[in-house]
């Protein structure tokens, strides 16, 4: 019979689901300290650790940053959400409601070419993001393509 290992305060006890066998695995407390110095000393390391123990944002990652083109296509919706939020807030001093963000992205998307167009710019955006306003770029095509403007 095999006797499940002791967890002392600096250690911790790991379940292995493949053979039930139990590890100890010995955490020291300088790592903790310094971990947590870290987070309060560096917005990104904080930010990067509230977010990735957020349950909805881990089921969004999940389920939508599964290779590297899901990623683009997912970074790039998240991108437009924001640049047409911005754009709506600079037009008319008030918030666009989600329900017409998403109409917006979705009709945008749903068109083969404006949806290359938008990939294309966004993507050049993350390479280069001073070189171009993303929702600039995008009402210029449209309204030259087809007279749609998106204000």
């Amino acid at each position: 019979m095999s006797k499940t290992p002791s967890k002392s305060e600096n250690s911790i006890v790991l379940n292995n689901k493949n053979n039930n066998n139990n590890k100890v695995v010995n955490i020291n407390s300088t790592y903790l300290t310094q971990g947590q110095e870290i987070i309060n000393n560096h917005y990104f390391f904080s930010d990067l650790s509230e977010l990735m123990e957020d349950t909805k944002f881990n089921a969004f990652f999940d389920k939508y940053f599964t290779d590297m083109n899901e990623i683009k296509v997912t970074l790039t919706y998240m991108k437009l959400y924001k640049e047409f939020k911005n754009k709506w807030r600079t037009l008319t001093d008030t918030e666009l409601d989600k329900r017409i963000n998403i109409y917006l992205m979705w009709k945008m998307m749903k068109n083969p070419t404006t949806n290359r167009l938008a990939l294309h710019t966004v993507l050049n955006h993350f390479e280069n993001p001073k070189s171009s306003d993303i929702f600039n770029d995008i009402q210029e095509f449209m309204s030259i393509t087809d007279g749609t403007e998106i204000s």
